[in-house]
């Protein structure tokens, strides 16, 4: 894109956001991974899937790169701009567990900001 941010650091970036906006379609799965990762949990399907996302926060936050949209450069006014992009990549959109509209896009980048 636009900013020539590394793929895998942009991934990273809206890691998170994107994690918990999958949460309530993908819980289970989200629990399993989290059991993998971190042993098993104790906690219901929601408490161990939210423990997943936090480990995987950590993990990005203890590499020491940056977290937040606005640390590689981006500005604010720029995330309608990459929320109308994301919308393009429609072979991508099908396969995520939870339709993704232009207004949730834009949260997204939003909360990553």
């Amino acid at each position: 894109g636009h900013f020539h941010i590394p793929h895998g650091l942009s991934n990273a970036l809206m890691l998170g956001p994107v994690l918990r906006f999958n949460m309530k379609a993908a819980s289970a799965l989200y629990a399993e991974l989290g059991d993998v990762l971190l042993g098993r949990q104790a906690g219901d399907e929601a408490v161990r899937a939210a423990g997943f996302a936090d480990a995987i926060a950590r993990l990005c936050r203890d590499t020491g790169a940056p977290m937040r949209l606005r640390d590689v450069g981006i500005s604010q006014e720029s995330l309608p701009l990459l929320a109308a992009d994301a919308m393009k990549q429609t072979r991508l959109l099908v396969n995520n567990p939870v339709e993704v509209t232009l207004a949730d896009a834009l949260a997204l980048y939003r909360e990553a900001f």
